[in-house]
């Protein structure tokens, strides 16, 4: 039997949680910030990635429970042999309580708050749809909570969280017809639209310094049909410190 290995499982996870490039897409989830403050003065710097997104974050502590986070990402485009695909980028802040449950477990949860810009551009159905630019484009508040749990050592982090949010389009427009839709027409219909987003974070390492993996779909509690990626992957490295 072949053996398979971690290549190829991520990569079979990917192809099952992205929706290929061939469609607009109007959301991908960002990853999680779960940085497993324990005290005051803790702070997390994250740096993630994948094939097609490049994501910074920070967390600290000015104060016995209390955290704050800090997220930026950009979202590179993701074209076909055609042109046709999609760019992005999100920020996003939050503040939260976070609680030490005996020696290596910790306990948290953030109100969150982000802000984002989507593009599509199919060059494709320009010829099909004549006086239609192919472009459609888009801002999104979103708003949420995402509590997590996590098992913190000097050498081996796992962590379980959930974002529990809500999404807003606006300023969407363009000329885009896709498969016979009006695509301004069905971002207006999905304006407004919530999410459950579970994921798994997994840090390896010495002390301060980790790997970091993170995994974890999105579910669209409104429309399960929605034009958004399935899910994340993403890679990084995190550095934790104390003052």
């Amino acid at each position: 039997m072949k053996k398979t290995n971690l290549f190829t499982a991520l990569s079979g996870l990917l192809f099952v949680f992205v929706i290929s490039a061939c469609s607009p897409i109007y959301y991908s989830p960002n990853t999680h910030n779960v940085p497993m403050l324990r005290e005051k003065g803790d702070k997390r710097i994250v740096l993630a990635a994948n094939d097609s997104r490049l994501e910074g974050q920070v967390a600290f502590s000015p104060e016995e429970h209390l955290g704050i986070l800090f997220d930026a990402g950009t979202f590179f485009p993701r074209d076909d042999e055609e042109g046709d695909g999609g760019k992005g980028w999100f920020v996003e802040s939050g503040f939260g309580y976070y609680h030490p449950v005996a020696k290596n477990f910790t306990f948290d949860i953030y109100g969150i708050l982000g802000y984002g810009y989507v593009e599509n551009h199919f060059p494709s159905t320009v010829t099909s749809n004549p006086g239609t630019t192919g472009l459609i484009e888009s801002n999104l508040f979103r708003y949420g909570i995402q509590p997590s749990f996590g098992f913190n050592s000097k050498f081996f982090d796992a962590i379980i969280s959930a974002r529990f949010a809500g999404m807003q389009y606006f300023n969407y427009s363009g000329n885009l017809i896709f498969q016979s839709v009006d695509q301004v027409t069905y971002l207006e219909a999905h304006k407004s639209t919530y999410l459950f987003e579970p994921a798994l974070t997994l840090r390896g390492g010495y002390d301060k310094i980790k790997l970091q993996l993170q995994l974890g779909p999105s579910y669209n509690l409104k429309d399960s049909e929605f034009r958004q990626d399935g899910g994340h992957i993403t890679l990084g490295i995190t550095y934790g410190f104390s003052r």
